[in-house]
């Protein structure tokens, strides 16, 4: 049995829980809708501010490399301050910068107030699990990480054609972020008022260390061995390098965008396809996880890699249907998105497991700061700015085939150089039994 949560006061009743999940819930998907925002109004704020296609890579990247950042500084706050006070900042009140976007004249204006936005919003997630963990019991903890994260996809995917009516007016993008900034404050204003956060409630006040800098600097030195460590291990570089070389994640920033410039749809439109890539998104995740679990059991050794390989070489194909062909039906467009929600619904699900078999538990953490706050965030900036410019140089159609098709085939094959390191790091990793655990 876990002891994780020992010695705090988790909300005794089952009805506080669910408050408490839908308030992480909504703190946490703050950044997903801001995305969704900005890609399904990003054709009225390119009419306003003369832009090209190049500028929504620019703003995609700007936010996810200053989210790489800034969500390590808000962990350390949500140390040193109460959790839910932090929580509330970051993902709510922060909201305050959405709303000053709205009133952007320039579109260096935009950009800064919308990184500063984003800054804040990528603080949400760490801490929102990490409350999630003190809530629920280790057996119950996958169930409900579960509903927050197929949470955050509805209420992405949901708002974007919400916010898609708004494209009938020249300022509807504006309206668009005064509306969303709005709403972010108000979630702020809930958690302080309805958030039950354990560790707050057994929280007390530490002695101030004699020597700060020692302290840190130890950490500091603890760190790089870790880092040493987990580098060491063949599998963990090669799926650091698969997962630089991914650039599925683009196919939904650009997708409005794409079915506008490239096929004519209204945004109002266009921007219904972002709830069936949600709704496919959740049911990849579910379907994908007991795929993954049962070809596991059937090919202890291998059955991960053949689901990696098997997601990214069909996710290729679809994008291949999705962005060369001609569909004159938005309705097929919306039923394609979704099965590319379903298929990148599968990353996480085959790509946590990969990394948990590989690296042994106490290194996990680091393990998982470096692959998917660091890596997976940095490339998908780096592809959502190479996305923007080439399809500034050769359109959309063009930019999506090469780094959405072209880089996920090579992605896929070149996953085959995982199934001997794999094999051999992966039996090196001793796992607790059930009987182990209590």
């Amino acid at each position: 049995m876990s002891t994780e949560t020992t010695g705090l006061a988790a909300p005794p009743h089952r009805a506080r829980r669910a408050r408490t999940l839908s308030l992480l819930t909504a703190s946490t998907a703050m950044d997903n809708t801001e995305s969704s925002l900005t890609t399904v109004l990003f054709p009225l704020l390119r009419e306003a501010l003369g832009l090209s296609s190049a500028a929504l890579g620019t703003v995609v990247a700007v936010s996810k490399a200053v989210g790489v950042f800034a969500a390590f500084l808000w962990a350390l706050l949500a140390q040193r301050y109460p959790r839910k006070t932090v929580l509330a900042v970051c993902s709510g009140f922060w909201g305050v910068w959405v709303i000053f976007a709205g009133f952007s004249t320039s579109f260096l204006q935009f950009v800064i107030l919308y990184g500063i936005a984003a800054a804040g919003f990528a603080g949400a997630g760490p801490i929102a699990l990490s409350i999630l963990g003190d809530i629920y019991d280790d057996d119950r903890r996958g169930r409900a990480t579960g509903i927050l994260y197929g949470g955050v996809a509805i209420i992405a995917g949901g708002s974007a054609p919400l916010f898609g009516l708004l494209s009938g007016s020249a300022d509807g993008w504006r309206y668009g972020y005064l509306i969303s900034g709005g709403v972010c404050v108000l979630i702020g204003i809930l958690i302080m008022l309805f958030l039950d956060d354990p560790h707050h409630d057994a929280l007390t006040l530490a002695p101030t260390p004699s020597q700060p800098l020692e302290i840190i600097e130890g950490k500091a030195r603890a760190i790089q061995r870790e880092l040493r460590e987990i580098l060491r291990i063949k599998s963990f570089r090669l799926i650091l390098l698969q997962r630089a070389l991914s650039g599925q994640n683009v196919i939904m920033s650009f997708g409005v965008v794409f079915l506008v410039e490239e096929r004519g749809f209204s945004t109002a439109v266009a921007s219904v396809v972002a709830l069936p890539f949600a709704v496919g998104y959740l049911s990849g995740t579910i379907v994908g996880g007991r795929a993954n679990d049962a070809i596991h059991r059937l090919l202890p050794s291998s059955g991960r890699v053949v689901m990696l390989q098997a997601s990214q070489i069909l996710f290729a194909a679809v994008a291949l249907l999705t962005t060369q062909l001609m569909w004159g039906s938005i309705a097929i467009y919306a039923a394609l998105f979704g099965l590319l929600g379903f298929l990148q619904g599968q990353v996480p699900v085959v790509n946590r497991p990969l990394i948990m078999a590989v690296v042994a538990p106490r290194l996990r953490p680091l393990a998982f700061a470096v692959s998917v706050s660091m890596v997976e965030g940095l490339a998908y900036a780096g592809y959502a700015l190479l996305t923007g410019f080439l399809g500034d140089a050769i359109g959309l159609q063009g930019a999506l085939l090469l780094v959405t098709v072209v880089l996920t085939v090579v992605n896929g094959l070149g996953s085959a150089a995982l199934y001997r390191p794999y094999a051999r790091d992966s039996v090196a990793i001793p796992e607790p039994s059930p009987k182990d655990l209590g």
